[in-house]
């Protein structure tokens, strides 16, 4: 029995050590997929917006953007869930839940902009009369 009490406890500490080096990795691996995913959706959107503007393009850059943010947030929220097995104390938990909390805001409300909160009022009358949910053209 003083065998698997010591074999238990041995388990334990490895496991522990392995956490305190892998979850780290991952959860910055996991923020910076999500801050690339930023800076190209940024990318595309600064794009679409020059072309919509100066050219008379008609691609939606807003929805762009939001996908892009909805997607990197998502990333990033992940990275703060595996960061919570690293939590010694519940002070630690706080900020970490702000964080959270406030992301996961962030994304309710580019999924809520993505489903047509930012629409132009035309296209949502548009929408009444028949036409393609879209606003677009064609």
């Amino acid at each position: 029995m003083q065998g698997l009490t010591l074999f238990n406890l041995n388990l334990t500490h490895l496991l522990d050590a392995f956490l305190e080096t892998a979850v780290p990795m991952i959860a910055g691996l996991a923020e910076v997929v999500g801050l690339f995913i930023i800076i190209t959706s940024l990318a595309k959107a600064t794009f679409y917006y020059v072309r919509a503007t100066f050219f008379n393009d008609h691609r939606d850059f807003h929805h762009e953007m939001s996908s892009g943010l909805t997607t990197a947030l998502e990333f990033l929220m992940s990275a703060e869930i595996a960061k919570t097995f690293l939590l010694q104390n519940l002070e630690s938990v706080v900020p970490l839940a702000a964080t959270f909390a406030l992301r996961a805001l962030m994304s309710m409300l580019l999924h809520w902009e993505m489903e047509g909160g930012h629409r132009p009022a035309n296209a949502k009358e548009k929408d009444k009369s028949g036409s393609p949910k879209d606003g677009k053209n064609g």
